[in-house]
């Protein structure tokens, strides 16, 4: 017997450490246990966190910390030499070179796999899954810390945009029409 998509609908929580207040639409959750990845059996694959349905188009969304992420390695790459172990000092240069791009890739093919499965496993589908057009990948993240200097503000904001552009040159074709890298609070507005 199919279960109801509905279900899986809740508050969206962006899950990030530091801000405190909710999301107040309702989207699908896809990851976690009680994620709609599970019941289609893709649950040991990596996923965004919800489907979102705006103007008749479903929109993938991810809540990330990536400036954060970002932040905290701001200065790092010029102590590495420090670091007497030659062992960490090639485990920090892959953490600073990792700009999150395969994981959003892979995360945003696997929840196309997942929406493709939805009519296999559940009933009362809302008609924007059921479309087989492109999607839109929100990957939506924290503001930058103001109490940064201008120049690392800088920095991250430039990460940020060539992240956004070197997932959009993996993604956007058939499958993704558009990756759009925004502030949760920039996302909150189109919300509305």
């Amino acid at each position: 017997m199919k279960a109801e998509l509905s279900a899986h609908l809740e508050l969206m929580d962006h899950e990030i450490s530091g801000l405190d207040f909710q999301i107040e639409h309702q989207a699908y959750r896809v990851d976690g246990d009680a994620g709609i990845k599970t019941v289609v059996k893709l649950n040991n694959r990596k996923s965004i966190d919800y489907f979102y349905i705006k103007n008749d188009k479903c929109l993938f969304i991810e809540f990330t910390d990536l400036a954060r992420n970002k932040e905290d390695l701001l200065g790092v790459e010029d102590s590495i030499s420090d670091i007497g172990n030659k062992f960490h000092q090639n485990k920090l240069s892959k953490l600073i070179k990792n700009d999150h791009r395969d994981e959003m890739v892979a995360k945003f093919i696997s929840s196309k796999d997942i929406v493709l499965k939805i009519p296999d496993y559940y009933k009362n589908i809302p008609h924007p899954f059921l479309k087989k057009d492109a999607k839109t990948f929100y990957i939506i993240h924290v503001p930058v810390n103001e109490n940064l200097p201008e120049v690392d503000k800088v920095e991250i904001i430039r990460y940020l945009s060539g992240l956004r552009a070197r997932i959009s040159a993996c993604l956007e074709d058939e499958i993704c029409d558009r990756v759009k890298l925004i502030f949760l609070e920039k996302f909150i507005r189109e919300l509305e």
